[in-house]
């Protein structure tokens, strides 16, 4: 058996952070952080939105839109569990800058802001897991945060859903959330019972014909993207 990775320093507060394009934000970006919420008990999340994301094309919502979607899509949820729930725009600020919005450098500046004794939780779904091994620089994220996934029901870590490499890694730092929530980086949780299988490009295509979205898409957003029509275009 392989020595356990170290998890950091003992923690003093404990933060979410969600990132992602939210083109658009929808119920299983609510769900992921929902779930993590009730098992960490943190004091914070910080919300992420990209700037222009290497790995994808361009984005249909502007930034302003993104981070007005994210205000609505979660302020019920900053109401049910008393956590303080913060947009984030730090990537979307060194993307007009024209740098680089790699998530290493994102959680580089979110440890130098919160300090050596905080515990930063990186939340990823099931295919961002998937494709972690692609990330820039993806196995030093864990010299800087914790990294939780969400799966869908009956998603093993060994099995060839994922890449050697990545399952290796979340098997060898694998922590409890109480571990994970009192040290500061470098521990791991796959929680395996989010029944959510949403797409993006799915709604926006939805979107684009007029079709029903009321499920995939907080009621409020929903609201502000027909009001904004955006991506009906």
């Amino acid at each position: 058996m392989g020595v356990r990775p170290s998890a950091g320093p003992a923690a003093k507060e404990c933060v979410l952070v969600l990132g992602g394009s939210f083109d658009p934000v929808h119920q299983g970006h609510v769900a992921l952080a929902s779930m993590f919420a009730g098992l960490l008990r943190p004091q914070q999340l910080r919300i992420i939105p990209t700037g222009n994301p290497w790995q994808k094309a361009g984005l249909a919502a502007s930034a302003e839109q993104r981070t007005a979607m994210l205000q609505l899509a979660f302020q019920d949820l900053e109401n049910e569990v008393s956590l303080s729930v913060l947009i984030d725009k730090q990537e979307i600020e060194r993307a007009a800058r024209q740098q680089p919005t790699y998530t290493i450098e994102t959680l580089r500046a979110l440890r130098a802001e919160l300090g050596e004794q905080a515990s930063i939780v990186f939340l990823i779904g099931a295919d961002q897991l998937q494709n972690l091994h692609t990330w820039h620089q993806w196995q030093q994220l864990f010299e800087l945060a914790h990294i939780c996934a969400a799966s869908r029901p009956g998603f093993r870590l060994d099995t060839t859903q994922l890449p050697h490499t990545v399952a290796q890694e979340f098997v060898r730092r694998a922590g409890t959330p109480e571990q994970i929530r009192t040290t500061a980086y470098g521990l791991t949780c796959l929680a395996s019972d989010l029944d959510v299988d949403i797409s993006a490009t799915q709604i926006r295509a939805e979107l684009k014909q007029g079709g029903p979205t009321t499920l995939l898409v907080p009621a409020k957003v929903l609201d502000y993207i027909q009001q904004q029509h955006i991506y009906t275009n």
